[in-house]
């Protein structure tokens, strides 16, 4: 069970790299859950796909690239923990001062549940 969470995993990174986010979404339940804390924008939380999809859409509207490189993961049968590195090129400026076209890194860990082989829950902390 763990192999096709893997792949789910591995399917979210390479959509997220993409920017597709109906791919993205396809590996969601109707019901998901999304977290993400950050030093940056503190807590993000939406409930429900329509909710995900409105956020990671305007996201994904920030960057011009993006990749995300997994570092770390563990998987279990219900839960997955990665630790990823971050890197982008920016498509507007931002309120912290960081410009259009500036390359950001980063590193970060997003936590995984699976039920029915889809994301029920994520958090990431950035």
């Amino acid at each position: 069970m763990s192999g096709s969470n893997q792949n789910i995993v591995e399917d979210y990174i390479r959509r997220y790299n993409l920017k597709d986010t109906e791919g993205m979404l396809a590996l969601f339940s109707e019901d998901v859950v999304f977290e993400s804390i950050s030093s940056a924008t503190g807590i993000i939380s939406v409930e429900g796909k329509e909710k995900f999809r409105l956020l990671i859409s305007k996201t994904a509207e920030i960057f011009k690239v993006r990749r995300q490189t997994p570092l770390t993961l563990v998987l279990d049968r219900t839960t997955a923990a990665m630790e990823s590195k971050y890197w982008c090129v920016l498509a507007m400026d931002l309120p912290d001062g960081k410009k259009e076209g500036e390359e950001v890194q980063f590193r970060g860990a997003s936590f995984f549940t699976f039920g029915d082989g889809l994301i029920v829950k994520m958090t990431e902390y950035l």
